[in-house]
């Protein structure tokens, strides 16, 4: 007796199994950034072809899916998938958890310490902590920075999609001070730099004689949830002071990440 074909039991069972199955195509992209072949995309859902073609051309037509560079007929995620990422709200517990651990630091460093997170093309403050000590640099919650210029706005553009990427480099990049970056190939290079690393640390690029030292917070799946920065004086540092000031930046980052992965289920 002929074996019946395998079918997808997920798809098959699902209430709506065109988005199940568009669902499972998402996904699938997402663990192979470098794109999947049409094959390949129907031996692991297990989709018909017609079904799988007209799934591609439906989330292609929104931007949920592009052709990969190397070739036709591969698949990756498009910049539609990172545009609904940024979109997302942050966890409702993500700030009052920093909080705590953002005034530790404060106190250790003596020096003020700020949350930042992506928002359109700026980094958005999110949560300070001020020491109220007379040689501070001081911030504000809802202040925003362009995403090319310092520490931790740089550091979060490099951890970004290249969409975003790439639209920050076509707008005009006006300095801030003589040091600010505003060459887009060297800017890209230093993203292309940061993308390798979880911190950053800058003086005088958005404010003549100030520094930052920061470092990313993570969540669910290594997901970047924004960045920590601390923000002082530049002068009168020492090189030992700036790399303990970085140390503890990245420290706290750390903790924060571990509590808000401990109390972020999976999904």
């Amino acid at each position: 007796m002929p074996k019946k074909p395998r079918q997808d039991v997920s798809a098959v069972e699902s209430p709506a199994p065109a988005v199940e199955r568009a669902v499972q195509l998402l996904r699938l992209m997402g663990e192979r950034p470098g794109g999947l072949s049409t094959q390949e995309l129907a031996d692991v859902t297990k989709t018909p072809r017609a079904t799988l073609y007209r799934i591609l051309s439906v989330l292609t037509s929104h931007g949920f899916v592009q052709e990969a560079e190397d070739g036709p007929a591969r698949y990756q995620l498009g910049p539609a998938v990172a545009k609904l990422g940024r979109q997302a709200p942050q966890p409702r517990n993500f700030v009052a958890l920093a909080q705590p651990l953002m005034e530790h630091l404060a106190q250790t460093v003596r020096e003020t310490v700020k949350l930042v997170v992506i928002d359109g093309l700026d980094a958005l403050t999110v949560a300070v902590v001020d020491t109220g000590l007379d040689a501070r640099v001081t911030s504000r919650v809802g202040t925003r920075m362009p995403l090319y210029v310092g520490a931790s706005q740089r550091l979060l553009l490099a951890h970004a999609g290249t969409d975003l990427q790439c639209r920050v480099l076509a707008m005009p990049l006006a300095p801030r001070t003589s040091r600010t970056i505003t060459d887009p190939p060297r800017l890209m290079a230093s993203l292309q730099r940061l993308s390798q690393e979880s911190t950053s640390q800058t003086h005088s690029e958005g404010i003549d004689g100030v520094g930052a030292a920061a470092a990313l917070v993570r969540g669910a799946r290594d997901a970047v949830l924004g960045a920590l920065a601390v923000v002082y004086i530049q002068h009168g540092k020492t090189a030992a002071e700036l790399k303990t000031i970085l140390e503890a930046v990245e420290a706290t980052a750390h903790e924060i990440s571990a509590w808000q992965l401990e109390r972020t289920p999976l999904r």
